[in-house]
C-alpha cells in the first residue's frame, strides 16, 4: 500500500471544527491520513500523486442502510407494492446469487462515493467475499426475519420458528467468518428485521448477541403502517414501546425510517440514545430529530444507492414538509436563507454524521491526521458544476456518480480517474443482468398478474 499525496485541490474536511482549505493537501501513507492542509509535508517520494485542481477533495460517503435489492429495477418503480412485490420477491433469493451480483453491488457502491456501506442482505456471505476482493469498506448484517413471506401479501402473519432460528444462525456465521476480515474493512451487525417479522424470542436472541459480541444492532422501525397495526395487536404497544420492553431500546440500536414514530416515541428513542436511519421516507421530520439531539444517518435503502441524489430527496422532501406543516416551520423553509438543512449540512450528515452513529467516528467520516483514508474526489470541470461560487453547493444539488473521479478507501485506490480499478465493471454488470432475468422471470411465472401488469407498463417489452 503505497503513500498518495492528493494536491491543488478545494479540501472538505467535514471535521468537527468545519475546517476548509480552497488550496490544499492530503497525504496519506499506510491506509491512513499523516497530514492535511494549506500545505502538507511530503516526507517520502509518494507512489501515486494525484492532481486535484478544480476538484473537491472530502471524506466518502457513509451509507447507513443499503440492501442489495438492484434486481427490483425496472420491476419496483413500474409496479412496485411493499407488501405485494417487495417482500414476495424477497423470497426468491437464494444463497448464491452473489455469485453473480456481489461484484456489481460492490461497484455501484464505490462508483457513487459510498467508501463505508451498511449492508443488510438474506446471504450476505457471497457478498462478503465480493467486497473483499473489491475492498469496499461494509458493515455487514444477515437479514433476520421470520415470517412466511406468500401468505404476508395477503396480510396474514405466520412465524415460522424454523425459518428465524436458521436466519439467527446465518447472523452468526457471518460474525465468525468475517467480522474484521479484510484488514478489519468488514464488520457485521445484528439485523432483525421489523417487529413485526421478528417474534419476541428471536429478538431477545439477537440483543444476546449484540451484547455478546459487542455489536450495533440495526432494525426497521415504525417502517409501515401495517407494521405498527401488527404489532399493537400483538402486544398492545407500538412497536418502539414494544423494543423498549424487550430491552432492546438502547444505544446500541439503529432505527431505519421510523416514519410512524409519535412524538412519546421520540421521547423514548432520545432517552434511550437510539440512532435514526433517514431513508426515502424523505418527509419524515428530520430537523426535529435533529434538533433533539438525536444521531442520524441516511442510507439509500433498496435498488438505487446514489447518495447524491439521496441528499438532494432528502433536501426536497424537508421543503415539501414544512409547508405541509405550515407555521414557523414554513416561514423558515420558504426562504432560502433561513431553509434548513443546508447543503453543507446535508454533506456533514453523509459523512461524518453517518460514522458517529456507526460508532466509527474515531475512525473515519472525516479528513484529519491518523483517520483511515477514505477519500473522494469530484470533479468540477462540469457545465452542470462550474462555474460556481460555491462548490459544495453545486455538489449536493448539480453532482452525479460521475463526477466522482478518484475514490480510495483504507489508502487503497478503488477508482481513478472515473474508472473503477479492482473489478471489470463491463463483466460484472453483464453477470448481474443475467442473473437479474433470471430472478424476475421466476417471480414472474409465479405471479402472472404481476407480468401482465408489469407489461402493460411497458409494452415495449412483452
Amino acid at each position: 500500500m503505497g503513500d498518495i499525496l492528493i494536491k491543488n485541490g478545494f479540501i472538505a474536511t467535514m471535521d468537527s471544527e468545519r475546517r476548509i482549505y480552497p488550496r490544499g493537501s492530503v497525504y496519506i501513507s499506510e491506509g491512513r491520513i499523516e497530514s492535511v492542509g494549506k500545505t502538507v509535508d511530503v516526507p517520502r517520494s509518494p507512489e501515486f500523486i494525484i492532481n486535484a485542481e478544480h476538484k473537491v477533495v472530502m471524506p466518502g460517503f457513509v451509507n447507513t442502510h443499503a440492501h442489495l435489492q438492484q434486481y427490483f429495477r425496472g420491476v419496483y418503480e413500474l409496479i412496485g407494492d411493499f407488501y405485494g412485490v417487495n417482500l414476495p420477491l424477497e423470497g426468491y433469493r437464494r444463497p448464491e446469487d452473489m455469485q453473480y451480483l456481489g461484484l456489481a453491488s460492490c461497484a455501484e457502491l464505490v462508483y457513487g462515493g459510498s467508501t463505508t456501506a451498511v449492508v443488510i442482505y438474506t446471504y450476505p456471505d457471497g457478498f462478503a467475499k465480493a467486497a473483499e476482493e473489491t475492498g469496499n469498506r461494509v458493515v455487514l448484517g444477515a437479514d433476520v426475519e421470520e415470517v412466511d413471506l406468500e401468505k404476508l401479501r395477503s396480510g396474514v402473519y405466520e412465524y415460522i420458528r424454523e425459518k428465524g432460528e436458521a436466519a439467527v444462525r446465518r447472523a452468526v456465521n457471518l460474525y465468525k467468518d468475517w467480522h474484521g476480515k479484510a484488514d478489519g474493512k468488514i464488520t457485521t451487525i445484528i439485523a432483525p428485521k421489523a417487529a413485526d417479522l421478528v417474534t419476541v424470542g428471536t429478538y431477545l436472541k439477537c440483543k444476546e448477541l449484540a451484547e455478546e459480541f459487542n455489536l450495533k444492532m440495526s432494525t426497521h422501525l415504525s417502517q409501515s403502517w401495517r407494521e405498527v397495526t401488527q404489532v399493537k395487536k400483538l402486544y398492545g404497544k407500538t412497536p418502539t414501546e414494544h423494543l423498549k420492553g424487550l430491552g432492546v431500546l438502547n444505544n446500541r440500536l439503529m432505527g431505519a425510517h421510523c416514519t410512524y414514530v409519535t412524538e412519546r416515541e421520540l421521547s423514548l428513542i432520545r432517552e434511550a440514545g437510539v440512532s435514526i436511519l433517514h431513508c426515502r421516507a424523505v418527509t419524515n421530520p428530520l430537523l426535529r430529530w435533529l434538533d433533539q439531539g438525536i444521531k442520524v444517518g441516511f442510507g439509500t435503502d433498496d435498488y438505487h444507492h446514489d447518495m447524491l441524489q439521496l441528499l438532494r430527496e432528502i433536501l426536497w422532501g424537508a421543503a415539501a414538509r414544512a409547508k405541509s406543516e405550515g407555521g414557523a416551520e414554513e416561514m423558515l423553509a420558504s426562504s432560502r436563507r433561513t431553509a434548513r438543512p443546508n447543503f453543507y449540512e446535508l454533506l456533514e450528515l453523509a459523512t461524518r454524521g453517518g460514522a458517529e452513529v456507526l460508532g466509527l467516528g474515531e475512525e473515519i467520516g472525516s479528513l484529519e491526521p491518523g483517520k483511515k483514508a477514505d477519500v473522494i474526489t469530484v470533479d468540477l470541470m462540469n457545465p452542470f458544476i462550474t462555474p460556481t461560487r460555491d462548490p459544495l453547493t453545486s455538489i449536493v444539488l448539480y453532482g452525479t456518480p460521475s463526477d466522482i473521479d478518484n475514490v480510495i478507501v483504507d489508502g487503497r485506490i478503488l477508482k481513478l480517474g472515473g474508472r473503477l480499478t479492482s473489478l471489470d465493471l463491463e463483466q460484472a454488470l453483464l453477470k448481474a443482468q443475467e442473473r437479474v432475468d433470471e430472478i424476475i422471470g421466476r417471480f414472474f411465472d409465479d405471479y402472472p398478474e404481476q407480468r401482465k401488469a408489469w407489461e402493460e407498463k411497458v409494452f415495449h417489452r412483452k
